[in-house]
């Protein structure tokens, strides 16, 4: 069993789709289930079990995926090592992050205060659950998230069944985020009995909504009747900054990375949010990483004032 075959298997795993995982290695669906085929073929197991819910693993398959995944990240460590030694003027940072505006102006921060050098920065912004995917899978170096009273046990036991760790930043209080002129607008703070009545609009997860939810209130539908879900940070910024929509989250709104039109109220009777990194159990962070953790930590601290 090759290197490479080993990196499909987790591909494929990671993705729960043959046609995402080959459109993320750039091969066809094709190639990648031959590979699949001779792998099983090879090891006489069936590694995944197929559906029209989509790819699941089997019990076998999970036993392989714990039998590579070590190999495949010694090999992207080692790989990451000699490259960096042998590059030392390069800057590589990869950051995976939950659709955080405060999260996009540390990375700007960031790399304004690299001086002129070659450099190689990657920041997606994506759902919890593929924020867990891509630092496990090495395509992140680390990854930016939030947990709660609510999510921490379901959230740490799926982390540490990865063998990642999250490393604790800052403790934010929940507000709630809603437009200038909103019927509560007013208020100095809110109970999560006063949100009922307007429509509740949250990020979509790709995995379990209401253990991977973004916000400090997941609004999972028994407590709010009307849910509005989208993708992306600009959506959810427009929804709220032109409807009585609201969600609830950290409160960081910095100038220039948030709708100007959008306000967020202290939310009183809801647990607090652990903002952290998540990376890979052992990690020996760079001085790239330590610098944007850092600014990270100056960005939420500035923000809150």
């Amino acid at each position: 069993m090759t290197l490479q075959q080993m990196q499909y298997i987790l591909e494929i795993d990671r993705c729960g789709s043959m046609n995402k995982a080959a459109q993320n290695l750039f091969v066809s669906q094709s190639a990648l289930s031959s590979a699949v085929h001779e792998i099983e073929r090879d090891l006489g197991i069936t590694v995944f079990r197929r559906s029209n819910r989509g790819i699941t693993l089997t019990e076998d398959g999970q036993e392989l995926i714990a039998q590579i995944s070590p190999i495949v990240e010694q090999s992207r460590r080692l790989s990451s090592y000699y490259q960096r030694r042998n590059d030392t003027d390069r800057v590589h940072l990869s950051i995976s992050a939950q659709r955080y505006p405060f999260c996009a102006k540390a990375f700007v921060s960031f790399f304004n205060a690299l001086t002129p050098r070659s450099l190689q920065l990657s920041l997606k912004e994506t759902d919890m659950a593929a924020v867990i995917g891509d630092v496990a899978s090495g395509q992140s170096d680390l990854g930016v998230l939030f947990l709660s009273d609510k999510t921490e046990r379901y959230i740490v036991r799926s982390l540490t069944e990865k063998n990642l760790v999250f490393e604790p930043l800052v403790t934010l209080k929940p507000h709630v985020f809603m437009r200038k002129g909103h019927p509560l607008s007013g208020e100095s703070s809110l109970r999560l009995d006063q949100l009922r009545p307007y429509p509740h609009v949250v990020f979509t997860q790709s995995e379990n909504q209401m253990y991977f939810a973004e916000e400090a209130e997941s609004g999972s539908g028994v407590d709010y009747d009307r849910m509005v879900y989208v993708s992306d940070r600009a959506s959810i910024y427009n929804i709220m900054a032109h409807t009585d929509c609201v969600s609830t989250g950290s409160g960081i709104l910095p100038e220039g990375y948030a709708d100007e039109n959008l306000i967020a109220v202290p939310l009183a009777d809801s647990c607090d949010m652990r903002l952290g990194i998540v990376c890979l159990r052992q990690h020996v962070p760079s001085a790239a990483e330590k610098q944007f953790v850092e600014i990270l930590k100056s960005t939420t601290s500035e923000s809150r004032e």
